[in-house]
C-alpha cells in the first residue's frame, strides 16, 4: 500500500470580484439653431423738434437702453448656442468615428468547405487542392479537415474579393504542417506590385524558417522548423507601434520595429501559394483553420490560441461545448447540471456516468511523441470509491488508453487523490475531503515528467520518463468513468462527486498559470 502524503485539503473561504460589463454610450448631434436678431424700427419725425427735443430725447434713451439690451443678450445666446453647436458636434463627429472603426474577421476552416466562416471571402481550389483529407493523423484538429496542397501541381485557394490590409493593423494565424521546410515554401500571400516597396504580402517558410515581409520591409523568424510536424504560426503588424511580430507555437519567434505598412490596394488573396522576388513559390503539406482579422492581437491573445487545446466550463445552456478556440464538443451520458465552482458543473452518478470529446493530439498520444501537456479541473468527490477521473483513449470506447488522474481508496473511509502516467509511474497526492471542491492539475514534459499540484500549490512530480503510448493518434478523453483501462490503484470504477472549469493545454503550463485557474 502506498505511503499518504501531505495533509488532508482544508478548504478556504472564497472571495469572489463581480464585475460588471460596460454600459454601451451614444453622443447625439445637436441640432438647434440661433434665434433671428430682431430689427429695431425706424424712428419717427417732427417739424416741432425743439417742443419735441426733451420728451424724444428722454424716450429715445429709454428705448435705446432697452433694445441694446436686447440685443446684447441676443448676442450673449447665439454665442453660447454656437459654442455648444461646435462642441457637441466635436463630441459626436469623435465617437462617431471612434465607432464607425470595423473590425474584418475572416476564417477559412478548410472543414470540406472553401467558404470562410462570415461568408464574405469565399474561396476557391486550384488545381485540384482538397479539403477533405481525411486521416487521424494529419489533420491538427480532431474534427474536420485541413488544406491538402501538393507543391509540384502549384496547388492552392485562392479569394477573388479584395481582402484589404493596406495601411492597418492585422493579425494572421494558422497551422502549418509542411512535408518540405528547405528551399522557399509559399504559405499565404497577396500581391499587387511584386517589385514595389510595401505592395506585395508574402508569408513563407525560407530556409526552413518562417519569413514574412512587404517587399523590401521584411522579417525572418528564429527558430529552425522540423518537417511532418504541426505548428501554430502567427503574424502581427501593430500599425501604430510600427512593429512586424512572429510567434511560432504561440510564442515571440521575432520583432522588428519601425516597419512602414502594407500599402497593396489590390491582389487575390492565396493560401498555399507566395509571390516573393518576382515568383511564386508553393506549399507541400496541409495548412489548417486559418484566421486573420485587422486588429493588433497581443502576445496573450496568441499563445491562448496557440496552446489551449479545449476548455470546458460546463456552463448552460450548452454544457458540453468547447469553449477553447477549436471548437471540441464533447457528449455526455447519465449526467446532471449542478451548481459548480464557477457557475454551473457537472454531476457524474458512477459507472457508465461519462463526459467524452474527441480531438486531443499532444496529451499523451499526441502527433508528435512525448510533447508537453497539462489538464486542470476542480472536483467535489462526494465517495472514496477508487476510480478513474480523467482518462485518455484512441477509440470512444477504450481502445489503447491510459487513466490520467484518480481516486485511491486505501481504506473503506477514506482516500486520496493519485496522477498516473502511461507506464504507470504514480503520485499519491492529498487525502480527499468530501462534497469539498479542491483544484487539481498536472503538467507532462520529457523532462519534468508528471508534476501535481494542488490548489495552485506544487506537490510532487514522478521525474524523468518517456510515455510508451502510441504516438502520433489523435485521441479521445473520458471524464467520470474509465472505458478499459485499470491498474494497481487506478479501478474502471466510475466517478462519483462534481467536476467543473476543466483546461487541457499542449504545453506545460507554469505554476503562475495554475495558481491563476485555481483562484478564479
Amino acid at each position: 500500500m502506498p505511503t499518504v502524503t501531505g495533509a488532508p485539503f482544508v478548504p478556504q473561504p472564497v472571495h469572489r470580484t463581480i464585475r460588471f460589463p460596460k454600459s454601451n454610450y451614444h453622443a447625439y448631434d445637436a441640432y438647434d439653431s440661433p434665434s433671428q436678431s430682431p430689427t429695431p424700427s425706424k424712428s419717427h419725425t417732427t417739424s416741432n423738434k425743439e417742443n419735441l427735443l426733451g420728451t424724444t430725447t428722454k424716450w429715445s434713451t429709454r428705448k435705446k437702453v432697452l433694445v441694446g439690451s436686447i440685443i446684447a443678450a441676443v448676442c450673449v445666446v447665439l454665442i453660447v448656442v454656437v459654442v455648444v453647436v461646435v462642441l457637441l458636434t466635436r463630441k459626436s463627429s469623435a465617437t462617431l468615428t471612434t465607432t464607425s472603426a470595423t473590425i474584418t474577421y475572416v476564417l477559412w476552416s478548410f472543414d470540406n468547405v472553401t467558404t470562410d466562416l462570415y461568408d464574405v471571402y469565399n474561396g476557391d481550389l486550384i488545381n485540384g487542392a482538397t479539403c477533405t483529407v481525411s486521416s487521424s493523423t494529419i489533420p491538427y484538429l480532431g474534427q474536420g479537415y485541413p488544406l491538402g496542397l501538393t507543391s509540384s501541381l502549384n496547388q492552392s485557394f485562392q479569394v477573388s474579393t479584395f481582402l484589404n490590409l493596406a495601411s492597418t493593423s492585422f493579425t494572421i494565424e494558422a497551422w502549418i504542417y509542411s512535408t518540405v521546410v528547405t528551399g522557399q515554401n509559399g504559405i499565404m500571400g497577396q500581391c499587387q506590385c511584386s517589385t514595389c516597396l510595401n505592395e506585395c504580402f508574402y508569408f513563407l517558410i525560407q530556409s526552413s524558417k518562417l519569413y514574412v515581409g512587404f517587399t523590401l520591409n521584411d522579417i525572418s523568424g528564429l527558430t529552425t522548423l522540423a518537417v511532418n510536424t504541426w505548428y501554430h504560426i502567427a503574424f502581427v503588424y501593430d500599425s501604430v507601434a510600427k512593429q512586424q511580430v512572429l510567434y511560432l507555437n504561440g510564442i515571440q519567434d521575432n520583432i522588428r520595429s519601425s516597419v512602414s505598412a502594407y500599402q497593396g490596394a489590390n491582389g487575390t488573396f492565396t493560401v498555399g501559394s507566395a509571390t516573393f522576388s518576382s515568383s511564386t513559390t508553393f506549399f507541400n503539406g496541409y495548412i489548417d483553420n486559418v484566421k486573420i482579422s485587422t486588429q493588433t492581437k497581443s502576445a496573450t491573445d496568441i499563445l491562448y490560441a496557440a496552446s489551449l487545446i479545449a476548455y470546458y466550463s460546463f456552463d448552460l445552456p450548452t454544457p458540453t461545448n468547447d469553449n477553447g478556440p477549436n471548437g471540441l464538443n464533447g457528449t455526455t451520458v447519465n449526467t446532471a447540471s449542478v451548481t459548480g465552482r464557477v457557475n454551473e458543473a457537472l454531476r457524474f452518478t458512477g459507472s457508465s456516468s461519462y463526459f467524452q470529446a474527441y480531438g486531443f493530439y499532444q496529451a499523451g498520444f499526441g502527433v508528435n511523441y512525448n510533447k508537453p501537456f497539462s489538464v486542470s479541473m476542480w472536483i467535489s468527490a462526494s465517495t472514496y470509491t477508487s476510480c478513474a477521473i480523467v482518462q485518455m483513449s484512441t477509440t470512444y470506447n477504450g481502445g489503447s488508453c491510459f487513466n490520467m488522474l484518480g481516486i485511491f481508496a486505501y481504506t473503506g473511509n477514506s482516500g486520496q487523490w493519485v496522477a498516473q502516467g502511461y507506464a504507470w509511474p504514480t503520485i499519491y497526492a492529498t487525502p480527499i475531503t468530501l462534497n469539498t471542491w479542491t483544484h487539481i492539475s498536472w503538467t507532462f514534459s520529457l523532462t519534468n515528467g508528471y508534476r501535481l499540484y494542488i490548489n495552485g500549490v506544487y506537490f510532487g512530480t514522478t521525474g524523468y520518463y518517456s510515455y510508451g503510448g502510441t504516438s502520433g493518434a489523435i485521441t479521445w478523453i473520458q471524464i467520470g468513468y474509465n472505458f478499459a483501462c485499470s491498474s494497481n490503484y487506478i479501478t474502471n470504477a466510475g466517478f462519483q462527486g462534481i467536476i467543473d472549469e476543466v483546461y487541457v493545454h499542449n504545453r506545460e503550463i507554469t505554476e503562475a498559470e495554475i495558481s491563476a485557474l485555481a483562484n478564479p
